[in-house]
């Protein structure tokens, strides 16, 4: 890391300036230096974790490769319950680990990706089919019409039968 870097990362971060405070000061102490040790690998770890860059981004989004593996998942799944625990399973990590990673790569829960999934599969089932809403909500993975058109209208603002009337074209 160039020196440049780490005095700009010591004025704009609060706790490496204490962390190098504190080691100015532990020369004072009579602990065997064990505490200087500590402080010192505090900061440096502090300085690590701030570095800008590409290894940063990737080591807190999950892989492109992983993702487009659990997308096609969901795409495929759509219409079945998609538990976290087989999403991570399909991604190859622990279920807390993908948890975060998800969220890092696109901004959403797993949880909340695949319910806008099912909604965005029911919109277009809604325009381009006579299906009933019973029948789409079923199709798309929710237990119930009524839990279906709960979070329909919470996502999309209208219940799906007022929104396949607005949307709809006419024949």
């Amino acid at each position: 890391m160039p020196l440049d870097l780490i005095s700009e990362t010591l004025s704009e971060d609060p706790v490496a300036r204490r962390l190098l405070d504190g080691l100015g000061r532990a020369g004072d102490e009579d602990d065997d230096g064990a505490y200087e040790t500590a402080l010192r690998l505090a900061l440096v770890a502090r300085l690590l974790s701030s570095r800008p860059g590409k290894a940063e981004n990737q080591a807190d989004e999950l892989q492109k490769w992983r993702l487009k593996r659990v997308t096609a998942y969901v795409e495929e799944h759509i219409g079945r319950a998609l538990p976290l625990s087989e999403l991570a399973r399909i991604a190859g990590l622990s279920r807390m680990y993908f948890a975060a990673r998800f969220r890092a790569a696109t901004g959403m829960r797993p949880h909340d990706y695949v319910v806008r999934r099912r909604i965005e599969r029911a919109k277009d089932l809604l325009v381009r089919t006579d299906d009933t809403l019973a029948f789409i909500a079923m199709d798309v993975g929710f237990q119930t019409q009524a839990h279906f058109t709960t979070v329909f209208k919470k996502v999309v603002g209208h219940t799906p039968g007022r929104w396949r009337s607005i949307n709809r074209p006419m024949v």
